[in-house]
């Protein structure tokens, strides 16, 4: 897609007639007209009076969009506010990186009144009463 078709491109996305941003960019409706046909290529004074009217000019020059729509503008201020764990997810989500394994919560252990670990793999019973057994009866012979 050329300079021009983009151009025009834009101005409708703003919802401008030639005329209306001639006027805004102070240019005449028929050097508009020829910007738009690629009969002449717009200059630098244009495309910053352009810019400063919401063009997005970065994809007028060379197809590649600059500005965010709404919501990705949106997307992104929440990502930026987000903790590292929601960045994680959201990241994982899109399928920017590989998801994480949760962290397997483990088995809280005490003693009387005081904690003294934390057993994340264990081959035994958690009770009613939060005790914790380990192993069985021995068998008798």
């Amino acid at each position: 897609m050329s300079v021009g078709k983009r151009l025009k491109e834009e101005r409708k996305r703003l919802g401008l007639t030639q005329e209306e941003i001639a006027v805004q960019l102070d240019v005449s409706r028929y050097a508009q007209l020829n910007f738009e046909k690629d009969i002449n290529l717009p200059g630098g004074a244009y495309l910053l009076a352009a810019l400063g009217r919401g063009v997005d000019v970065m994809y007028v020059l060379t197809g590649q969009r600059a500005q965010l729509e709404a919501t990705e503008a949106a997307l992104v201020a929440a990502f930026r506010d987000a903790s590292e764990s929601a960045r994680a997810e959201a990241m994982a989500a899109l399928g920017v990186v590989p998801r994480q394994k949760p962290a397997r919560a483990g088995i809280k252990v005490a003693f009387g009144n005081s904690e003294i670990g934390q057993v994340n793999t264990v081959g035994g019973d958690l009770h009613q009463d939060n005790s914790f057994s380990v192993g069985g009866k021995k068998k008798r012979s």
